[in-house]
């Protein structure tokens, strides 16, 4: 009950919200990645991740990914592409959900993704997010995660950002620089 109010006084702010000040949603970001997954060895990569706000609300996502895998298993290589809804909650706080499709090109698996979370500027030079995941592959179990993020900016434009999530197949971290603009 008290899920349901929440969710209806969120959406009934739509129109007079205002955007959640000090929170980017155009930015690019290089990470390094660590993937434990179940029954398999741990594997290292790197991923490019961006975002580009196209009005107060509404944002696109897009990225890739690179994890390099020990012989005689090939390197996975992915990539997703979505878009993003954002919407003030309190002040420097925003709800987020993001949808995307996602292509894994090294055994041309299909599927979608999405994400739904809560994001805030803690500090001025400090932001975190709290989320829930789900991916679906072609030929995969889904995967659910709970995840956390956070970053600390040493200018309005550059950043450090970390992010952890645990799944029912794997548990992640992305660690890397971002530029916000």
């Amino acid at each position: 009950m008290k899920r349901s109010a929440l969710a209806l006084a969120a959406l009934m702010a739509l129109p007079f919200a205002s955007h959640a000040a000090d929170l980017s949603y155009s930015y690019l970001e290089a990470d390094y990645v660590h993937v434990n997954p179940d029954d398999f060895d741990n594997v290292d990569g790197y991923a490019l991740r961006g975002s580009g706000a196209i009005n107060e609300n509404f944002n696109l996502i897009a990225g890739w990914t690179k994890i390099n895998q020990d012989a005689p298993f090939p390197d996975t290589k992915a990539w997703y592409l979505g878009f993003g809804y954002h919407v003030p909650i309190a002040d420097k706080t925003d709800l987020f959900a993001e949808l995307a499709y996602n292509k894994e090109t090294t055994f041309d698996n299909d599927g979608a993704s999405a994400r739904v979370g809560v994001r805030s500027a803690l500090a001025q030079n400090f932001e975190g997010a709290a989320f829930v995941a789900y991916q679906k592959l072609d030929h995969t179990e889904a995967n659910r995660a709970l995840g956390v993020s956070g970053q600390y900016k040493f200018t309005p434009t550059f950043g450090i950002n970390a992010e952890a999530a645990v799944g029912n197949n794997d548990r992640t971290i992305l660690v890397g620089p971002r530029l916000s603009f």
